[in-house]
């Protein structure tokens, strides 16, 4: 009998074990919660350091080219840049870059340059006076800015002879595989189209959309004058990607200034691109000495079209997580929410997976 006794006080109570099992779980709560944070953190660390190390690598490449930038007063286009829109993308500019890959869900064309492409409540008295927004926060149209000229920078290509000669070189976002396989995954890259200095010499230096050698449609290989057009090129029948710099790069643009320089020692920027007393969303900027863009138009507007001084490089990139999300996205595996439209969703997405770098570049190109 005492032994029963003894055992039945050796026992714990449901009390007790309510007590336990609470204590327990609470426990187990704050571990998980402690390791979902830790694993949140690293993981957005890790996203940052690896969107952070593309965009260092291609804005040093732009501003290693920009800063060995030359011009001629010549009356020809020495550096053009347009905002690539639905409406300016289907006139035979990127056939095999866009056009060709169908999926469920696209990007969505969006325009956010001039403080009217934002809602009023979102901008400062400041956004205001400079006539635009943000722009870590803008957006350049469905293709980004679409920019070319004439660089003397040392060549990338190892079998290359460097021979300090002038190339034609462009920069502009393409939706396209990876490989020229037809079955890679689409992907957004920004591609560097850079033309050899043979091919740059004998089709002249002058990037006019319609007068200039670098308009045709030649895809024939790499560094020909054609893929400052096209940077997807036919390799033996099948499209390459050699010229890309970067993937996960869903946004690309640019503002262009000039230095104005005033009697009292200090100076101001004037904005030339994008022309923010544009009427329409169409942006296009060309550098020329062009008369028939110079002489009969007011001083003011003759500035649009001189070679910049200063220009500001903007890069959206994408983590490679946000990347996978935003492909599943488009291929209709993941549907957007109730209540969000497809376009809105697009770029919550991004935004919600990318990071935004810009660089301010000096450009120290003299004419010659």
């Amino acid at each position: 009998m005492d032994l029963k006794t003894h055992q039945r006080k050796k026992a714990f109570t449901i009390l007790e074990l309510l007590v336990a099992v609470s204590v327990t779980a609470l426990l187990a709560g704050m571990l998980l919660n402690i390791t979902s944070q830790v694993v949140q953190t690293q993981t957005r660390a890790s996203g940052n350091l690896e969107t952070n190390q593309v965009a260092q690598f291609v804005l040093d490449r732009i501003q290693e080219d920009l800063q060995c930038a030359i011009y001629k007063n010549d009356g020809n286009v020495w550096m053009a840049a347009d905002i690539l829109s639905e409406s300016n993308m289907g006139n035979g500019n990127f056939p095999n870059a866009w056009e060709d890959i169908a999926y469920d869900v696209k990007k969505p064309q969006s325009i956010k340059i001039k403080t009217e492409h934002w809602p009023e409540e979102t901008l400062s008295p400041i956004d205001f006076a400079n006539l635009q927004g943000p722009l870590f926060e803008s957006r350049f149209g469905l293709g980004g800015v679409w920019l070319r000229f004439f660089t003397q920078c040392p060549e990338l290509d190892p079998q290359a002879e460097s021979s300090g000669g002038a190339r034609a070189v462009s920069y502009q976002i393409v939706r396209y595989g990876l490989t020229g396989s037809e079955t890679s995954t689409p992907r957004y890259q920004l591609f560097r189209s850079d033309v050899s200095d043979i091919n740059t010499l004998n089709a002249g230096y002058n990037l006019h959309p319609d007068e200039g050698a670098y308009s045709n449609d030649s895809n024939n290989g790499p560094r020909e004058t054609g893929n400052v057009k096209n940077p997807i090129y036919q390799n033996n029948g099948k499209k390459s990607t050699d010229f890309s710099l970067a993937s996960n790069i869903v946004d690309f643009g640019i503002r262009a200034y000039l230095i104005r320089n005033q009697t009292q020692g200090t100076g101001h920027l004037q904005q030339i691109f994008p022309d923010l007393n544009n009427t329409s969303d169409e942006f296009t900027y060309w550098a020329t000495s062009n008369p028939n863009y110079q002489e009969d138009m007011k001083k003011k507007e003759r500035n649009l079209y001189a070679f910049p001084d200063v220009m500001d490089i903007m890069l959206r990139v994408l983590t490679a997580e946000g990347a996978s999300a935003l492909a599943a996205y488009e291929e209709g595996l993941i549907p957007p929410p109730e209540g969000i439209s497809e376009k809105d969703y697009w770029w919550q997405l991004v935004e919600e997976n990318s990071e935004v770098y810009t660089r301010r570049v000096r450009i120290f190109s003299e004419g010659i």
